[in-house]
């Protein structure tokens, strides 16, 4: 494989897997009452050791949390009524 086929192999890898604390934290429910649920979770499965790319994966859970604020802000505020 040439340097660019590498390159470009490994930034689909990396997109494929970043955010996935953001995504997973939405799907598994457990953190619904909480803003920036997916960088928690990241954290949580962090530090219970399960290893790096949880640390790797804070700073793209926090982008994606970040551009999903408004619908957590109107999910949290429309179950506390």
């Amino acid at each position: 494989m040439n340097m660019c086929t590498r390159a470009l192999m490994l930034m689909m890898i990396v997109s494929i897997l970043t955010a996935c604390g953001s995504f997973a934290s939405r799907f598994e429910g457990g953190n619904s009452e909480v803003y920036y649920p997916g960088v928690k979770y990241s954290m949580e499965k962090a530090r219970s050791g399960y290893g790096g790319f949880y640390y790797f994966d804070v700073p793209f859970s926090f982008v994606f949390d970040t551009v999903m604020l408004p619908v957590d802000a109107i999910r949290i505020g429309t179950n506390n009524l």
